[in-house]
């Protein structure tokens, strides 16, 4: 078979090919929305944690709150993590489900008393310089969305063809070898069709997706005259993203009749040819993408602390960009079942063994900075914690030193794509006995993207119980986190038709439970 050789861009989602800008960008937005990591407490507070202080949850959040510590603290954490995604597409409804049981967090904070002369004031000047060592998930990427239905507007064959006229991608090619494009050379008027015919097709799609990104820090806070808390913290991130995509089709292909309206030329029409075998029969087409990521960073943070009256505090915190260096691997495949139409048996089958659909890569990015305001107010027996947040999504900025074109274009994209967001947090504790707490949260994350028309903005509702006695405790808490967004196995850049797109609602059924221990 005749092949045309494609090289680079392709704007679908189905095309998670190594050549693809878009999904490049994607990927930098995913990367670059963890959260603070956080003990079971704080994540029933919504995490609304910069003004509070005296939680371990301070080590990754803000280390002006290890000033707090009057003794010191360890403490572990872990979390069921459950996931559930249902699917509209066409006349489709399809839900899915994922569930996991991991270490959600880890710290020790060390006590450091100032050194006091016998007899002088311990409630002024410096009084401690505490020290945090912690670990936190800060993102979980576990998902799994499938979804079918009847397609009565498109084939992905049409696609294929676009990308071998105007895209120069691997694409193209993968339509040759599967037998789903051919390429009119009759006069002046040259381009690729597809050899399916205009028939329903029967589509599906299974996305699985694994992976956790995580922080690292080393903390420190101190406390002045217990009215200002100062800290800072370097932080060593990482995360580990797994994706493997299988996109099916089943649909019919051309008779001569058709294939000779667009091609007369056609190898097709030749009798002596395998392709003319595949005529009118009935394909099965399976498209496969997998991607192994992995990134390694570093950022730090400041804050401080103000409590002008026993009861009121005042936070305030930044975060520098996490720079990131990035390793990326990504592999196609594709491959086309022909059945007779009328027995069922099969004619041939065709696949893309003899291209390469491997790709790696390295490249460098910085996420954004983020700036964190609260307010807390603790008063007997309970309190009330409130935060602001701001994220620069058009900050973040891509490195690549093989391409320097290919960098300007992806970072112009981010420009033209990205917006600052607000995102609020709020929470709640009360002292029910002198033992038990009940605690509530509200989470509202903006949508990054500066399109409105696209919203693909949070909240998480969370609720749950504290038990203390003596030096030690545990809390408990259930967080709820919904979301809708849209996904589209693929999607036409070059003409005018509708993308076919999948809508979901995911939901996000999560519990935490923290152990700990004063010493």
């Amino acid at each position: 078979m005749n092949s045309k050789k494609i090289g680079i861009l392709c704007l679908s989602l189905l095309a998670y090919s190594f050549q693809s800008k878009a999904q490049i960008v994607d990927d930098l937005l995913k990367f670059s929305q963890s959260e603070q990591g956080a003990t079971a407490r704080m994540k029933a507070l919504g995490n609304a944690q910069t003004a509070l202080g005296g939680d371990i949850s301070s080590i990754s959040g803000n280390p002006a709150g290890l000033g707090f510590f009057n003794q010191s603290d360890i403490s572990v954490s872990f979390d069921y993590f459950g996931d559930r995604n249902k699917t509209n597409y066409f006349d489709g409804k399809n839900t899915s489900n994922f569930g996991r049981v991991g270490l959600n967090q880890a710290g020790v904070v060390f006590n450091l008393p100032s050194y006091r002369a016998r007899g002088g004031d311990l409630q002024s000047g410096w009084i401690n310089f505490n020290i945090g060592i912690g670990y936190a998930k800060t993102q979980s990427f576990n998902t799994k969305l499938n979804f079918s239905g009847n397609n009565d507007a498109s084939s992905i064959t049409e696609f294929l063809a676009d990308e071998a006229d105007f895209g120069d991608s691997f694409l193209g090619d993968m339509g040759y070898e599967m037998g789903l494009i051919d390429y009119n050379k009759t006069g002046t008027n040259n381009y690729h069709f597809p050899t399916s015919g205009p028939y329903v097709n029967n589509q599906e799609t299974q996305l699985r997706k694994k992976g956790t990104q995580s922080e690292t820090n080393l903390s420190f806070g101190g406390n002045y005259s217990n009215v200002f808390y100062i800290g800072a913290s370097i932080g060593f991130s990482a995360f580990n993203y797994d994706m493997d995509r299988d996109f099916w089709e089943n649909g019919g292909m051309a008779d001569a009749a058709q294939i000779q309206k667009e091609s007369p030329e056609s190898e097709f029409l030749d009798p002596s040819s395998y392709l003319n075998n595949l005529l009118g029969s009935d394909y099965q087409l399976q498209y496969t993408t997998s991607q192994i990521t992995r990134g390694r960073g570093v950022n730090g943070k400041i804050g401080m602390i103000f409590r002008p009256t026993p009861a009121f505090r005042i936070g305030v915190s930044g975060t520098t960009p996490t720079w990131y260096h990035v390793t990326n691997d990504l592999l196609d495949y594709g491959e086309t079942y022909f059945n007779n139409h009328t027995t069922g048996t099969q004619i041939d089958h065709l696949d893309t063994k003899d291209l390469d659909g491997s790709f790696y890569q390295e490249y460098n990015f910085r996420t954004p900075y983020r700036l964190n305001g609260g307010l807390a107010y603790v008063f007997g027996d309970g309190l009330i914690s409130g935060d602001i947040e701001y994220i620069n999504y058009k900050s973040i900025h891509y490195s690549y030193d093989d391409d320097q074109a290919d960098e300007d274009a992806i970072n112009a994209s981010i420009k033209d794509s990205y917006r600052g967001t607000l995102n609020y947090k709020v929470g709640v504790e009360y002292r029910i006995a002198p033992e038990f707490l009940i605690r509530g949260g509200y989470n509202f994350n903006n949508s990054p993207y500066k399109d409105k028309s696209y919203d693909i903005s949070s909240q998480t509702i969370s609720g749950g119980l504290g038990y203390r006695i003596n030096n030690v405790y545990f809390d408990l808490t259930y967080q709820n986190l919904t979301l809708s967004d849209t996904y589209a196995p693929y999607k036409f850049n070059y003409r005018d038709a509708a993308n076919p797109t999948a809508s979901f609602d995911n939901t996000r059924n999560n519990v935490f439970l923290t152990f700990g221990a004063k010493f």
